[in-house]
């Protein structure tokens, strides 16, 4: 069924690649032990996980120690919060007005053990003025977390500003690069933060894997002193799985484009999903009766959001105008996954100032190199049927 829809969902999923599926079934069959066994076929194992390690460390031009295997970005936030709320009683920490329900929930966690949690506003666009960085007092501050490419409105954070504010203080930096990584990899080293998490399944990889990027600095704080906890550096519990792990790697290989880190920014390199998203925008752009959300400069490559409005000028309900592109095998969605089943979905619009009416309005396409014009065309066929319709 899924093949006969035109997918323009890919911030919430992927499909599996067919090289990374192969990789999952090859490694499966062939080193299906577990690595932490002492006999030989464990070794076998444990040597092609680190093999692994190694590969994807070299994608990223850093150590492979600074490569830890988690199931996603929920599980890598979640460890890092929760790090830190057993390090120190208490503190102050720092986030956006636009962050993931991960980061939210674990940080209200967090407030409820005493601890103050900070948010910085954002724009109408929903990029955070870095001006309220350099003003604020990180006195107490013991870490930070940003989103750095915003799931429902697409805007792409000055995380290397925002880490250069705080570079010589004793503060860990954690990004949350969910969004990021399928249009493009970087060079780790280079950016200006200490920890960094995404999820191999949105840019074809399989679900239940994902990494959490560290240095030395971090890697030390998050460690765990239990003696008998040996995975993952002692910083996560339970069986390395090499099937998954496998097809991350294949999955990030994948990925052909380059995002250049400067020492104020990052530009990301040009791609066929960006060409596609381009394509739509600048279509949606000349017509008065779509209004789009988010930052249009600085925004994810992959990714467009907005709003229609009917022939009378009234917001058109999200959820009509999502089931009636899945009446007619396109799927589109209405901003993150993560919050349908939460009373706290379209936070970042409403941190924006948007009003609930245009909250419940928002429409959010992303692309991956699959889609083509042809599938363009015939969504903007059928978003027009919606603004007469509906």
């Amino acid at each position: 069924m899924v093949n006969k829809f035109i997918y323009f969902d890919h911030a919430s999923t992927s499909p599996l690649s067919k090289n990374v599926l192969s990789s999952i079934n090859y490694a499966s069959s062939n080193y299906w032990g577990n690595v932490s066994s002492s006999h030989n076929f464990g070794i076998e194992c444990s040597y092609q996980l680190e093999k692994i390690r190694r590969d994807i460390a070299a994608k990223f031009s850093t150590i492979s120690e600074n490569i830890i295997f988690t199931s996603g970005s929920t599980e890598s936030i979640s460890l890092v919060f929760n790090k830190f709320s057993t390090i120190y009683n208490n503190g102050s920490l720092l986030i956006s007005s636009v962050e993931h329900n991960a980061t939210t929930l674990s940080a209200n966690i967090l407030k409820d053990r005493g601890w103050k949690v900070n948010k910085i506003n954002v724009d109408n666009t929903g990029i955070i003025d870095i001006q309220q960085i350099h003003d604020f007092d990180s006195k107490d501050l013991k870490f930070i977390s940003i989103i750095w490419g915003q799931s429902e409105i697409g805007s792409v954070q000055p995380i290397q500003q925002i880490g250069e504010i705080f570079l010589k203080e004793d503060i860990i930096f954690h990004v949350d690069g969910t969004q990021i990584i399928s249009n493009g990899l970087f060079n780790w080293d280079e950016l200006n933060c200490d920890l960094l998490s995404f999820s191999a399944h949105k840019f074809g990889g399989p679900k239940g894997i994902g990494v959490l990027l560290c240095n030395e600095k971090s890697r030390n704080i998050i460690k765990n002193n239990d003696i008998s906890l040996s995975h993952e550096y002692s910083i996560r519990a339970g069986t390395q799985s090499i099937p998954l792990i496998s097809g991350l790697n294949v999955a990030l290989s994948n990925i052909t484009s380059r995002i250049q880190i400067t020492s104020e920014n990052v530009l990301f390199g040009r791609t066929k999903a960006q060409d596609i998203r381009d394509y739509l925008l600048n279509i949606i752009i000349k017509n008065n009766k779509i209004q789009i959300t988010g930052n249009i400069k600085n925004r994810l490559p992959n990714h467009l959001s907005f709003i229609l409005f009917n022939s009378s000028g009234k917001p058109i309900k999200s959820s009509y105008v999502i089931n009636f592109m899945s009446d007619n095998n396109i799927a589109v969605s209405s901003g993150s996954a993560c919050s349908k089943f939460t009373n706290i979905a379209n936070k970042p619009l409403k941190n924006m100032g948007f009003s609930e009416e245009l909250i419940d309005s928002n429409i959010r396409v992303s692309f991956n190199s699959e889609n083509t014009k042809e599938e363009v065309d015939k969504f903007y066929k059928l978003i027009l049927e919606c603004i007469n319709q509906f």
